[in-house]
């Protein structure tokens, strides 16, 4: 069926009575809906897709951090033997 062809249209629709009518618009509200619905969830995406690229450079730096912090940190053992050298020395 060509659209553009109103009176043709008119009749093919008529043929498909109330029942063929109420389920075109109930297909196109349909289709309406999912497009919204669509748009909405690909907006909530790219706002998470920040949120967790924002996430994933805080762990990082947080990481690199908690490292440097472990490489220069004094460790029990290094403790004790720097108090067995003092003990030892007179």
């Amino acid at each position: 069926m060509d659209p553009t062809n109103i009176p043709e249209f008119t009749k093919w629709l008529a043929t498909l009575g109330v029942g063929g009518i109420l389920a075109g618009l109930m297909f196109m509200l349909y289709r309406k809906d999912i497009k919204q619905y669509t748009d909405l969830w690909k907006n909530t995406t790219d706002i998470l897709m920040g949120i967790v690229k924002e996430n994933t450079a805080s762990n990082t730096k947080l990481i690199g951090m908690l490292e440097t912090q472990e490489r220069n940190s004094i460790r029990k053992a290094d403790i004790e033997v720097l108090l067995e050298k003092r003990r030892a020395s007179p």
